[in-house]
């Protein structure tokens, strides 16, 4: 790898998905709460002597997803030149800060002098005031030199700056540039779920996913600030643009942790079932994305204890399962149907069939073994039927 200052040097690529937690990183300092460049998200193990290119890598992606979609770039630009007016106009006005978010903003976006003439014609203004005296009043009116205003001071970046460093400021800002700020946010809030990030960057190698396999993962937090960083990143003149787009980086919570399948199952079983729970509680997957044919994503917003796939139900089969057996269900409430153990043992039913044949003998044999198996007399045909009910397969995952 080659770094900016034009050394070459070793590194490795990592992903968003690691086996366990990702380490939280050193926070940065206050002056500069984001990445500006991939060289800032290059971290050095110094240990090993390499670098870990995978936070750099998603700053670079980030960025170049912004810079193929012309109507984001448009949208993003058109958010700051319009956070800049408002920021400039709020610093001009200071004591709007002092109001509520909705009103300050809803004032911002006003004729701030024409507002400020209209106060002066209300009933409490000195200008109304001076056009209801009469003319002997006006005479008899101590005179009194106009004031003199000061001159005004050119606003400053640095002014500026300063001014977006408080939640008050923040807040104005995000409602006076709602109608701007709302379809970037709308674009950024896509990241996280990795919805537009090539499959090859999310599994860099093969061997990390063969075929007929699953993988459970973690979703790095960090590696997802990167890649946000790295879409703000585009159009950044000067620290101004740079410290605005805090404004538009507060996107939503990346998923926790995630299923990888890579199966045949995938494109045979189209309809197949995924369910995983936390604990006892339902978990709905926050993102679900296939990859060409056989590569199913799911990404669930906290972590997961249980996942469980199961084969698509497609009404009522009897039969026999693919062992050689059949499930015991239960025959009296409560619960009935509920699975008991598996029938035979050993599994087989060679010795159910009738004579050299491949029949099953259900009269003769295999009925009345049901039947003890159960320790009753005989089975009534409704009963019959309810051993003989093949359910989906299942198959469930519990985590360590």
């Amino acid at each position: 790898m080659r770094l900016e200052s034009g050394e070459r040097s070793h590194g490795f690529y990592r992903g968003p998905f690691t086996a366990t937690p990702a380490q939280p990183l050193p926070q940065l300092p206050p002056a500069t709460p984001r990445l500006d460049s991939p060289g800032a998200a290059l971290v050095y193990l110094e240990r090993y002597g390499v670098y870990d290119t995978g936070y750099a890598s998603a700053f670079s992606i980030g960025r170049a997803l912004a810079l193929a979609d012309a109507p984001f770039r448009g949208k993003l630009l058109e958010f700051r030149k319009a956070a800049r007016r408002a920021a400039r106009r709020l610093l001009t006005h200071p004591e709007l800060a002092h109001r509520t978010a909705r009103d300050a903003a809803a004032l911002l976006n006003t004729d701030l002098a024409r507002h400020a003439f209209d106060r002066l014609l209300t009933t409490q203004g000195r200008l109304m005031d001076a056009l209801t005296r009469t003319g002997a009043q006006l005479t008899a009116a101590e005179r009194r030199p106009a004031p003199r205003s000061a001159p005004l001071t050119p606003l400053r970046p640095v002014d500026l700056r300063a001014a977006l460093s408080t939640v008050e400021v923040r807040g104005v800002l995000r409602e006076a540039t709602a109608t701007q700020l709302d379809p970037v946010r709308e674009w950024l809030n896509r990241l996280p779920l990795l919805e537009m990030v090539p499959f090859e960057h999310l599994v860099p190698d093969e061997r990390m996913l063969p075929e007929e396999s699953i993988r459970f993962f973690h979703v790095d937090p960090a590696w997802i600030g990167a890649l946000v960083d790295g879409a703000l990143s585009v159009g950044v003149g000067h620290a101004l643009d740079a410290d605005l787009n805090m404004l538009a980086a507060e996107v939503a919570d990346p998923p926790q942790c995630g299923v990888l399948i890579r199966s045949d199952l995938v494109p045979n079983w189209p309809k197949m079932v995924t369910a995983a729970f936390r604990g006892e509680d339902a978990v709905e997957p926050a993102h679900k994305a296939i990859y060409g044919t056989d590569v199913m994503l799911l990404l669930y917003p906290e972590v997961i204890d249980t996942f469980a796939l199961a084969e698509p139900p497609q009404g009522l089969h009897f039969g026999l399962g693919l062992k050689g057996t059949i499930e015991l269900r239960n025959l009296v409430p409560p619960g009935v149907g509920t699975p008991q153990g598996d029938f035979p043992d050993p599994p087989g039913f060679a010795g159910f069939l009738r004579g050299q044949g491949d029949v099953l003998d259900i009269a003769d044999k295999l009925e009345p073994a049901l039947a003890a198996a159960h320790g009753v007399a005989a089975l009534s045909s409704a009963q019959f039927a309810l051993q003989m009910i093949k359910a989906p397969q299942l198959q469930t995952f519990d985590r360590p």
